[in-house]
């Protein structure tokens, strides 16, 4: 007996929300995961040169 794939439902999502808030506030909603994730390259960045800094005047 051959296996049926299970067929896609549609789905339908409500945006009466998000017809509530202005496009500043969606694109802050959408992306709050961006910020966050350029926060954390942005310390990483910061401790990595001032490491480098320390090293260049020890290692002299």
């Amino acid at each position: 007996m051959a296996k049926r794939k299970p067929k896609a439902r549609a789905t339908r999502i409500d945006n009466s929300a998000s017809n509530n808030l202005t496009t500043e506030q969606q694109f802050q909603q959408e992306y709050a995961y961006v910020i966050k994730d350029l926060r954390r390259i942005f310390v990483l960045a910061a401790v990595m040169f001032t490491l480098l800094i320390v090293l260049n005047i020890v290692l002299r």
